[in-house]
């Protein structure tokens, strides 16, 4: 893989989290119960300056440095956390936190400090945050009214004391997903609307007051990035038919480049776009890549080549308790039972054996239906893309909320989202 080496990736999948140390060539597994989360919860996730993996929970926030010690957040204890950002530099982590019965509440946490309170709402059902790249106190929160669809951008000048926003005056009811934030001007912010008719790009030039539709589909969008000089946007379909569209003019226009379906699109440096596919459609990888702005793609792994739970010196470790449950993870990740017996060692027969589970694969009991992508900025040592978001399997039907994905590099943040509606 181009620039493989020094290359970290993590993968939020369905059953947990996945790390790569080798450029997505191999990957270790954090279970899900050591993270503190089980059943049909997609966390959100986001990765500070320092190499800390923080993910949000039903009843609280965790964050790892190394996947086997796991970290609880003393003051979001109880807060359902909606979603996860950093500022440009990934040195101050943001927070949205929300339930039915509770009021919603935009949080910030600096570097080595506690996480504050800064504004809330109540009966507002909060979906993404983000910053703009060269206007921290300038966030963004999308969101709308429990019990509706009907999709909000709200805006703060305050560095998240308070929040404004203006009607939604689009035709379909849907949620509203932050895509991505313009790195040079931060009143351009590109969205993602998902509603019964398909999924649409929406562009403002004026922070929020007033949309364009620059792109729609009659499919699910479920992939989303831009370069990080903001020139170039990548969205993708699930479906191959509709495949991946570039915009090379800020998000304009579009236009189609290639016949492929993807779940994720995230850049990082060298001109690179990472995409994931359908992992469970016979041939298709977790991670591919593409080097020439998506119009050819070449896989990089598929879920076989897991290696198992992430090694820890102490046995007691958080992550021990991913043990006892990675023989059926494994198994169902090769395409076999977990009494399979000689079936086991398909995984070990090269890439195409992850093909042999096909669409009417059992899942194990713990599986869920979907995965993320986010991404890193550039660690002590590496430079670290993380993935993280929900990825609906087009094998399941599936109606989870959707999360985004995002890449922090250079200390810059380029976002790109796809959240709750059929997810996350």
């Amino acid at each position: 893989m181009p620039g493989g080496d020094g290359m970290t990736l993590f993968l939020r999948a369905t059953f947990g989290i996945l790390v790569s140390k080798d450029g997505g060539k191999t990957w270790r597994w954090i279970c899900e119960r050591s993270l503190g989360y089980e059943g049909t919860w997609d966390p959100p996730i986001a990765v500070t300056k320092d190499g800390r993996l923080w993910v949000g929970l039903e009843g609280g926030l965790v964050s790892t440095k190394d996947g086997c010690e796991v970290e609880a957040t003393p003051e979001l204890d109880g807060e359902t956390v909606k979603d996860l950002t950093t500022d440009p530099k990934g040195e101050t982590l943001w927070a949205i936190t929300g339930a039915p019965t509770k009021k919603s509440w935009v949080w910030r946490r600096e570097d080595g400090k506690k996480f504050e309170k800064r504004s809330g709402m109540d009966d507002t059902n909060f979906m993404t945050i983000e910053v703009a790249p060269t206007r921290p106190q300038r966030v963004y929160v999308s969101g709308q009214p429990y019990g509706t669809i009907r999709g909000q951008l709200f805006r703060s000048d305050d560095g998240g004391l308070t929040l404004t926003g203006a009607k939604n005056d689009q035709i379909p009811d849907g949620p509203f997903f932050i895509a991505g934030i313009d790195p040079k001007d931060p009143n351009r912010v590109l969205l993602r609307h998902l509603h019964a008719q398909g999924s649409e790009v929406l562009l403002t030039k004026d922070g929020g007051k007033t949309f364009t539709n620059v792109l729609s589909l009659k499919s699910a969008m479920y992939g989303f990035a831009k370069s990080d000089n903001g020139t170039t946007y990548w969205a993708g379909s699930g479906l191959p038919e509709h495949g991946i569209y570039r915009s090379i003019d800020r998000g304009e226009h579009f236009e189609r480049v290639a016949n492929k379906g993807v779940l994720c699109l995230q850049t990082a440096g060298g001109g690179r776009l990472y995409i994931c596919e359908n992992a469970l459609t016979p041939g298709a990888p977790i991670v591919a890549v593409s080097t020439d702005e998506g119009k050819t793609i070449t896989s990089l792994s598929r879920f076989s080549d897991v290696e198992g739970p992430v090694a820890c010196v102490d046995p007691d470790a958080r992550a021990s308790l991913c043990a006892s449950s990675w023989p059926e993870t494994r198994a169902f990740l090769a395409g076999a039972s977990p009494d399979a017996g000689s079936r086991k060692k398909k995984r070990d027969a090269g890439p195409d054996s992850a093909s042999d589970a096909g669409p009417d694969a059992p899942p194990s009991s713990k599986s869920k239906c979907g995965c993320e992508i986010v991404g890193a900025p550039i660690l002590d040592t590496d430079l670290a893309l993380l993935i993280a978001g929900l990825l609906p399997l087009a094998v399941r039907a599936c109606s989870r909320r959707l999360h985004g994905s995002r890449l922090i590099q250079s200390g810059r943040s380029s976002t790109t989202r796809w959240r709750e509606g059929a997810r996350q």
